[in-house]
């Protein structure tokens, strides 16, 4: 009997229902795997949603840093950014750091230095000390000094400088002069006066925004002078202010600025160190 029923093939009804059955079953599975699509979709956007977010609230909290910390100059655009630092800080490097957006600086920022008298103010672009601090693993530190020096102080009318550069990385320079950038020397030195006319020196009246000392620092050079994986770029320039001299009478003094223009590539904090310094971002090729 049992044999009988095995051997027996099937009859339509019974096939008709089987293939039903396999429809139902393929039915069934392709609609599990479209939920499982969706719910990873969903998962995706919610991952990209909380970065978003964090990073909104990250510049939020960069912004309203940099606002409790900024000494506002004259009222233009490109001033909404700047900081008053006339003394060198440094990081510890004791223990690992963590380094977030926050931590590092953006291209706009503006740092103004005012120059005492008598003296001398010093600006120092370093890795994790300095005036300016980079966290760049391109940057060495103390990899530019920039002394400033007031000059012919008995003026009444208008006090000079002298500007002395000094390097101890690689470091690429264009004067208000020059149509393109030279590599420095290991020190340079120009003046900044309405009075000194010597052709041995090199020497400016002004400095303006429009016309800056346009700096770039970075690591290695290629052979065609330019840097092989990023760079910093600052302008340096000058602004005038009066200020009453001892015998009561006002001169015109400059204040200094230093204007982050450019970081390139960009910062990969994905790849920071333990002692937080960051590399540059990787380079799909083309030139500086």
């Amino acid at each position: 009997m049992l044999l009988g029923q095995i051997v027996k093939p099937y009859s339509l009804d019974q096939i008709r229902i089987l293939e039903e059955k396999m429809n139902a079953y393929e039915t069934w599975v392709f609609v599990l795997v479209l939920l499982v699509a969706v719910l990873i979709l969903v998962v995706v956007m919610q991952r990209l949603t909380i970065a978003k977010f964090r990073n909104s609230e990250v510049f939020k909290s960069k912004q309203s840093s940099k606002s409790n910390g900024t000494d506002l100059g004259p009222e233009s655009d490109d001033e909404t950014n700047i900081i008053d630092t006339n003394t060198i800080t440094q990081t510890p490097i004791h223990h690992p750091l963590t380094v977030t957006g926050k931590d590092l600086p953006e291209p706009g920022i503006i740092y103004r230095f005012s120059i005492p008298n008598p003296g001398n103010r010093l600006i120092l672009i370093g890795k994790r000390e300095g005036n300016v601090i980079t966290r760049s693993t391109e940057i060495l530190d103390h990899h530019l000094t920039i002394d400033i020096h007031p000059m012919d102080i008995e003026n009444l009318e208008a006090l000079s400088y002298r500007v002395e550069l000094r390097r101890e990385g690689k470091v690429l320079l264009q004067l208000p002069t020059e149509k393109e950038f030279h590599e420095m020397e290991m020190k340079e030195t120009f003046y900044i006066s309405n009075v000194l006319n010597s052709e041995n020196e090199i020497n400016f009246e002004s400095v303006p925004l429009t016309h800056p000392i346009r700096i770039k620092v970075g690591g290695k050079l290629s052979v065609d002078g330019k840097f092989k994986n990023g760079f910093f770029e600052f302008h340096l320039f000058t602004k005038d202010i009066l200020e009453k001299t001892i015998s009561g009478n006002k001169r015109v003094e400059k204040q200094f600025y230093l204007k982050l223009y450019k970081i390139f590539p960009g910062y990969d904090t994905a790849r920071q160190s333990r002692d937080g310094v960051v590399p540059m971002l990787a380079r799909f090729g083309g030139k500086v």
